[in-house]
């Protein structure tokens, strides 16, 4: 079920010429520059796209000109599907699957310690379940979320286009749950 899903809501967004995926990436990253977490000094994760998946430059950028420290998810265990987040400066070279990642690395910052994460997804249900590429590199990194009761955690934001939401079951206990979703049309609490 999930690969068949996977393969559509993929080839959804590879269906924007590059012009409109352009357009669209960056009415995504104006949404999420409206986020409360967005400003200067704060820490947001952000993803460097490979696939077609929503582009980041102009959401960067915008980071970058309002003082928003970066950074950027890297796998560290291919096996055990592990990421760590690393400060993004510098130049980038190719990493793990193909993905930019930055040339020199920094010293990584814990998950739980991020105040803003945008996170790349294939789909999304109703209820902000994130439907990945299948390595639960994400679903991992933020498992913690699930028992935590008073401390609310970053804030996660799902990046993608409208035409990435779904109303099809997929969903497993432990996919990852946004708590926004930052699209071509706004931003759209998911709770």
């Amino acid at each position: 079920m999930k690969t068949k899903l996977r393969k559509g809501l993929r080839a959804a967004r590879r269906a924007f010429n590059p012009d409109e995926h352009a357009a669209r990436s960056g009415l995504a990253a104006r949404a999420v520059a409206g986020s409360r977490r967005f400003a200067a000094g704060r820490r947001m994760a952000v993803y460097l796209p490979f696939d077609r998946e929503t582009d980041t430059a102009a959401l960067i950028r915008t980071a970058r000109r309002r003082g928003v420290r970066l950074y950027v998810p890297i796998i560290v265990d291919r096996r055990h599907a592990r990421i760590r987040f690393y400060p993004l400066e510098g130049k980038t070279r190719r990493g793990t699957f193909g993905i930019a990642v930055p040339a020199r690395k920094g010293r990584p910052l814990p998950a739980r310690w991020l105040d803003l994460v945008v996170v790349p997804l294939v789909g999304v249900d109703g209820a902000g379940r994130r439907l990945g590429m299948g390595g639960g590199f994400y679903d991992r990194a933020f498992a913690f979320r699930r028992l935590r009761t008073g401390w609310p955690g970053p804030q996660l934001i799902g990046y993608c286009f409208d035409c990435q939401r779904t109303a099809a079951p997929f969903a497993d206990d432990w996919d990852l749950r946004v708590d926004a979703l930052a699209t071509e049309s706004g931003l759209h609490p998911c709770r």
